[in-house]
């Protein structure tokens, strides 16, 4: 054998450290078997058929409570199609034709005044604030003794004059302290008024102003129903704040959730949704699936540690390795190099000693080039993307064609 047939031989061996290889699999199988948390990342991870399919089969399992927020209307539609068609489950659908969400309710009154006076500071009221939040806490232990808190039932007592809720709060046993705050704080009414109105368009896509639904995720995890919401809304950041203590509640009231989340916009690195979906993925109290057409960015280059991932081509080659080095990471590439050198002679000579040595470089484990197969005679074949899976420290690379393949009866070898 050759020294550089050796040093080949060697770089091989070496770069099996990589430990990525082919694999076969339909990702109605990779769905029916996948546990834990899931990345999906790339161009197909918009394709809405599969997002429909991957978060019925999601609904289906009914071992956690499960919650969908989608910013994609054709796939909440096309659930809601399979739903009357008795195809699966029970689902709480809300979405713009479906507008059956009950903002609120269940949630106490510091939530409340909490998003509250973020309202009102994206209003330009913040130097208001300490009226106007006297007068909300007021309003809101009147409405508290007939119905529970929600912005249907405060909307509802805020169509009276301040006068007539006074007099409502002294019939009720409320003290001089509670009228005053109503009576001596009529400009604070004002803006509390349309803090309010601000707050019904923000909710305009998945709820119908003065209905009193009592449907929201509190009430669907307890009535052990999944449910799919459309959070795409005029001000993300407010509807991401209510999210995060909607998610809060929910989460008081049992122990873990498994939360499906299909391209949801995050206003920046700092945003509490953002920041809270994190923090119980890591104390196990939630099962996150997300997905985005780049999870880097949706994720503002938060460490992408997940158990199972599944890395689809993206829009440029540079946006495929970047996201795929936060993925999968690195590893060293061997590879044989010639050095180079002239034997000793008495006499001038032409000819060259070559010599073949081990070289490395640091490569990602999964590059851009491997996600397109090579041309042949008959024109290029199907590209392939990338999965790993949990307890697993393989990367697989598998056909698209295949992986897209209507083949639900059995697991093809090679991954699972």
């Amino acid at each position: 054998m050759s020294e550089k047939s050796r040093v080949i031989r060697e770089c091989e061996r070496f770069n099996k450290a990589r430990k990525v290889c082919y694999g076969k699999i339909t990702y109605s199988v990779f769905l029916q078997n996948v546990k834990g948390n899931l990345l999906i990342s790339g161009f197909d991870a918009s394709n809405e058929e599969f997002i429909t399919d991957l978060a019925c089969n999601y609904f289906q399992r009914d071992n956690i409570p499960t919650i969908l927020l989608s910013s994609h209307i054709n796939v909440l539609r096309s659930i809601q199609e399979r739903q009357n068609a008795g195809l699966i489950n029970q689902i709480m659908i809300s979405c713009p034709t479906s507008c059956n969400y009950h903002p609120f309710y269940g949630m106490s009154k510091q939530q409340i005044l909490k998003i509250t006076q973020l309202t009102m500071t994206d209003m330009g009221f913040g130097s208001q604030t300490d009226n106007v939040l006297v007068y909300a806490s007021a309003l809101m232990d009147i409405v508290s003794t007939k119905y529970p808190l929600s912005l249907p039932a405060i909307t509802q007592l805020l169509q009276n004059d301040d006068d007539h809720i006074v007099e409502f709060a002294i019939q009720s046993g409320f003290s001089n302290i509670i009228a005053d705050n109503i009576r001596g704080n009529h400009e604070a009414g004002i803006v509390f008024r349309r803090v309010c109105e601000e707050l019904e368009e923000v909710f305009e896509g998945v709820y119908q102003p003065g209905s009193d639904t009592k449907y929201n995720f509190q009430s669907g995890v307890l009535g052990n129903v999944s449910m799919a919401f459309n959070p795409v809304t005029c001000n993300q950041k407010i509807m991401n704040t209510y999210l995060k203590e909607e998610l809060y509640s929910v989460l008081k009231r049992v122990p873990k959730i498994r939360l499906i989340m299909d391209e949801i916009g995050f206003t920046d690195e700092n945003d509490e949704l953002l920041k809270a979906i994190f923090d119980y993925k890591r104390q196990g109290k939630i099962e996150l699936i997300f997905l985005s057409v780049n999870a880097q960015e949706a994720l503002y280059n938060i460490e992408l540690d997940f158990a199972n991932i599944i890395m689809f081509k993206h829009s440029m080659q540079i946006t495929t390795e970047e996201v795929s080095g936060k993925m999968f990471g690195t590893y060293q590439y061997h590879y044989p190099a010639p050095t180079v050198g002239r034997p000793p002679a008495l006499v001038v000579t032409f000819k060259k000693d070559i010599h073949w040595h081990i070289a490395t470089e640091e490569r990602l484990r999964v590059r851009d080039a491997d996600l397109y197969s090579n041309p042949t005679l008959f024109g290029k074949e199907s590209n392939y993307l990338a999965i790993k899976i949990a307890n697993n420290s393989e990367v697989y690379l598998v056909d698209e064609r295949e992986f897209f393949m209507e083949q639900k009866d059995k697991l093809l070898p090679g991954v699972f």
